[in-house]
């Protein structure tokens, strides 16, 4: 017997990009009977509300809708754990476009997979959307899965591993998650043939704050789990070593000019990383073992 499987979109000022992810989900050949889908907003003020409504209302999916109250990224996260009847979890980030048997693919992996916990998807470079997307898509391609765009969760695994951690405001909580899951002796795994693309829509500036807000989040998840994060490989010296590298292979294996802008992008990535970082460690944002959590 085939799987109720839920998908949860957690979003935000997403307009420019949240109607092709939702058009994914539409198209999808899992049967609409065992899909429902939950969309969780974060006090959007652009129209993301309006596009999702819009293109729900005629969709066959059992569809609802909840707001975070401005709590954060684990916060909406689990909002759609809390309300999942799926076996299965399947978040899909605002600005990601899963392909047409994306759903299928994982849950008959996870089906044929009973100890994996949680299936990551595999990412896929999308061509265009102008010189600053189309670098850091082809740079994120050698990455056999990307976690935090497209992924499932056996909701069994999730709520034995305690769900994500609501005091995460910023990115990284189902990296977080994903180590507790392992550690309650679940595996993670990369389904190969489940494909999605990022629809990147930047400008240096938004490129800029999201990586910022990645180094935010990355000082909270050092406080927590130092044994198991560190943050030397974003400093700018661990990118500049790595970057060379990745431009180097990716320009002789493809001939493309495109890959020596890769060196100049993480080094800027890094850079935004490491202010985020330091900002979130002068602002206190940080995780005691206490439980208690300052921001």
């Amino acid at each position: 017997m085939m799987p109720r499987v839920t998908v949860g979109i957690c979003a935000k000022n997403a307009e420019n990009t949240i109607g092709e992810t939702i058009e994914s989900i539409l198209s999808q050949d899992y049967p609409a009977d065992l899909t429902e889908t939950i969309i969780v907003d974060g006090n959007s003020v652009d129209a993301t509300l309006y596009v999702v409504r819009k293109l729900l209302s005629k969709a066959r999916l059992q569809c609802r809708e909840y707001s975070d109250g401005g709590k954060g990224l684990g916060y909406a996260r689990q909002i759609v754990v809390n309300h999942a009847h799926g076996t299965y979890i399947l978040f899909v980030d605002s600005d990601v476009v899963i392909r047409n048997d994306f759903i299928r693919e994982q849950v008959e992996f996870l089906n044929a997979h009973p100890r994996v916990g949680v299936g990551l998807g595999r990412y896929m470079c999308k061509e265009g959307g102008g010189l600053l997307s189309s670098t850091w898509n082809l740079c994120l391609s050698a990455f056999p899965g990307f976690v935090g765009c497209a992924f499932i969760f056996r909701k069994e695994a999730t709520t034995e591993a305690g769900g994500f951690d609501e005091q995460i405001k910023g990115a990284g909580e189902e990296v977080e998650l994903i180590e507790r899951i392992q550690s309650k002796g679940w595996e993670s795994a990369v389904t190969e043939s489940a494909k999605f693309y990022h629809n990147h829509q930047w400008t240096l500036r938004s490129f800029w704050s999201e990586h910022s807000w990645f180094g935010y989040s990355g000082y909270y998840l050092m406080c927590k789990n130092r044994h198991s994060f560190s943050p030397l490989p974003s400093l700018p010296p661990g990118q500049l070593i790595y970057g060379f590298r990745m431009a180097s292979k990716f320009h002789r294996s493809t001939q493309r000019k495109l890959s020596f802008f890769i060196l100049p992008l993480l080094v800027l990535r890094s850079i935004a990383w490491t202010f985020g970082f330091l900002k979130a460690a002068m602002r206190g944002y940080r995780y005691h073992l206490s439980n208690e959590f300052d921001s």
